[in-house]
């Protein structure tokens, strides 16, 4: 009796050990790598891009690949290939283009399981990477329906754009690599020893369309529910603000080529996403949005002359316009139904006979020279282009109706039959070909303009910072001399600019967005310290993406009404103002002490100002009973997803596996043998109660 009861106590303590330890158990057995990138599911009306494990997720052998002469011996070597069942690839990143990624899949097969890519040193990173088209955004182009095809992105891959049956990964940080190659080397000697495996997991809930996924989202909604999402129409915000003064309020009537629009992204797109990390996006459209709000502060800052004109500036920003100028469709689709802008009622619609002419920021990098293409000839001034050039001779004016570059206004041209009004749009390219070489991609850092990222400070005079200086400040005396008609120097503070910089590139949580803000809005920021503004594709709904409130809080405040800057208002007193006026916002802030013109300080200030924001989703889903596969308009959903992961582990030999095998038999007769004699000498039966 004694011994049995010995017997059940100490199994009883070895089960209560194992259960109370799982974590550590799976720890020794598995090595995590958290802050790696994913490539994920995303759909359109005709088909689904991107790639996704299994639900359980993919595992294989790992192996290394560094350069082109290691891949073309792995993929020729036959023996090793049929001595396994499924491989990780570990690519280095120079190689991951479409030629080598097809040799991959043609040599493997099904046994091609999944693709890790790896970065080994920032010094090392591919001196072109994006996975966007050669021609981006040709789908929905101006250009649709002609021959004509300009290869603005020659290094693109297109990779973005396929659908893979595997998962693919990316590790860019320097302490992931050593460790990946520290194990890769220690257990890789030869096909006697154990091997490193690597198992992905990011499976997506979105398959086949987006009309497939949105018809499963609604039957899920309806019959379950805890209901699962499975994915989100494509589209963030668009935003928009102009002078407050300038508003056209019933019965007065908006005269014809009376607004001007200027235009400026908020997205961009990569194919590996991190859940916190850079999401790129310096030169595109980071660039183009810090000379935006630096020419908004400007227009603002001489607001008086243009008050007294019947010319409206109303500044855009577009999210959305990455995939197919999703963005601009639905702006175009508000002006058409009377929605532009959105509000008072009583304030006269914006129809594209109103519009004057549009200037867009577009793909603008660190460069010498930049590009100014202008359509159609016959609607565009020509004079407008001289005194541009005149001001700025770092501008070059392309060929007259040269085939315009990816820009939103080619859509704005597209659904007024380019009869309306001209675009201007300003870029960095030579000879048809975007100077951005890592167009839609997260190496697109701020690097490429020259900046030290870790070094940079909040008023740090960069060269970048000096260049932008010097493209803003001729534009704005370009549109002071043409529809204002005074000839004078136009400067804005080099500390602006550097503010701006800092915030955009570096970290939202800076003082300017405080400044500007009250401090409920203000507080909003601060989860978000030491994080640079993200660039990526918003989905519907958007309610944790910081992108939005940043821009429209900044953007309002540089347009704001300067009079008010005058005025010791007190809060209660700017409250009471906002109960008058429908058609503005007040708010009370603490005040940006640069942008601030009078020579008396205020410890507060009340803002009076005109923003607008709304959806930027595609009207394909805003259309009641509107068709998901027709291509009327882009139809971009994003799939979701419960768990991203990548971790390694070590494949035994078939040695091992078979003594391990054979251990565990003889461990079990063993315990059989010991329960017979445990049996015996207690008289206890395991099946019966005993009889004592």
């Amino acid at each position: 009796m004694h011994l049995s009861f010995v017997f059940v106590n100490l199994l009883l303590c070895v089960m209560s050990v194992s259960c109370v330890q799982p974590k550590r158990i799976a720890d020794q057995m598995y090595v995590s790598f958290d802050r790696a990138r994913s490539c994920v599911r995303r759909l359109n009306g005709t088909h689904e891009i991107g790639c996704q494990s299994s639900t359980s997720g993919n595992s294989g052998r790992m192996y290394m690949i560094d350069n082109d002469q290691e891949f073309n011996s792995y993929i020729t070597d036959t023996k090793l290939i049929d001595s396994y069942r499924s491989f990780i690839v570990a690519l280095n990143v120079n190689l991951f283009t479409a030629s080598y990624v097809d040799k991959l899949m043609t040599s493997l097969g099904s046994k091609l399981n999944g693709l890790l890519l790896y970065l080994k040193s920032s010094s090392s990173r591919p001196d072109y990477f994006s996975q966007d088209d050669q021609s981006p955004n040709h789908r929905y182009s101006y250009y649709l329906n002609q021959t004509q095809v300009v290869n603005w992105n020659p290094q693109g891959t297109g990779l973005f754009f396929r659908s893979f049956p595997f998962p693919m990964m990316f590790i860019d940080e320097q302490e992931d690599y050593e460790r990946l190659v520290k194990f890769y080397r220690q257990f890789n000697i030869s096909q006697s020893t154990p091997t490193c495996g690597l198992e992905l997991n990011t499976f997506q809930n979105a398959a086949h369309t987006s009309k497939t996924c949105m018809r499963r989202n609604g039957i899920s909604h309806s019959f379950i529910d805890s209901a699962e999402t499975m994915c989100d129409p494509v589209g963030g915000r668009n935003i928009y603000s102009k002078l407050p003064q300038s508003l056209t309020i019933a019965p007065k009537v908006r005269q014809p080529k009376s607004v001007i629009l200027i235009l400026a992204a908020t997205d961009s797109f990569q194919m590996f996403l991190k859940a916190k990390g850079t999401t790129g996006g310096a030169q595109q459209p980071a660039t183009a949005l810090i000379i935006f709000l630096s020419l908004a502060h400007l227009i603002g800052q001489e607001q008086n002359e243009f008050n007294q004109q019947d010319k409206e500036i109303i500044f855009v920003t577009l999210d959305g316009d990455a995939l197919d100028y999703s963005a601009s469709f639905k702006f175009l689709f508000d002006m058409k139904n009377g929605n532009f802008p959105t509000g008072n009622r009583n304030e006269d619609p914006i129809r594209s006979e109103h519009i004057h002419s549009i200037i867009e920021f577009q793909s603008l990098s660190l460069t010498d020279k930049l590009s100014l293409y202008a359509y159609p000839s016959a609607l565009v001034n020509q004079t407008f282009i001289d005194t541009l050039k005149q001001n700025n001779p770092m501008i070059v004016s392309a060929m007259p109706d040269s085939p315009l570059p990816p820009a939103s206004s080619q859509i704005f041209l597209r659904e007024t039959s380019s009869s309306s009004f001209p675009a201007y749009i300003l870029t960095s390219n030579h000879e048809n070909e975007l100077s951005n070489h890592y167009y839609h991609s997260f190496f697109d850092d701020p690097s490429t303009l020259a900046i030290n990222i870790s070094s940079l400070e909040y008023n740090s005079t960069t060269e970048f910072s000096q260049w932008v200086k010097r493209v803003v400040e001729p534009f704005a005396q370009t549109l002071i001399e043409l529809f204002v008609g005074l000839t004078m120097n136009v400067t804005i503070k080099q500390e602006i600019i550097n503010n701006l910089v800092y915030c955009v590139l570096k970290n939202i949580n800076c003082p300017l967005i405080h400044n500007v803000t009250n401090q409920t809005t203000g507080n909003g920021f601060d989860p978000f310290n030491e994080t640079s503004l993200p660039f990526s594709i918003n989905t519907d709904p958007i309610s944790s993406t910081v992108t939005f409130p940043f821009v429209q809080n900044i953007l309002s405040y540089l347009l704001r009404d300067r009079m008010l800057d005058t005025m010791n208002l007190t809060e209660k007193a700017c409250e009471q103002l906002s109960k008058n006026d429908t058609f503005r916002s007040y708010t009370y802030v603490g005040g940006y002490t640069p942008s601030i013109m009078s020579d008396a300080f205020f410890s507060g200030y009340c803002v009076r100002s005109y923003s607008r924001s709304v959806s930027s989703m595609s009207p394909a889903f805003v259309i009641d009973n509107y068709d998901l596969s027709q291509t009327t308009y882009p139809v971009w959903t994003e799939s979701r997803w419960s768990t991203i992961s990548l971790r390694l582990f070590i494949i035994p030999t078939r040695k091992h596996e078979i003594v391990t095998l054979v251990v565990g038999i003889l461990l079990l007769l063993t315990s059989f043998i010991v329960c017979l004699i445990l049996r015996y000498y207690t008289k206890i039966s395991l099946l019966q109660p005993s009889s004592s």
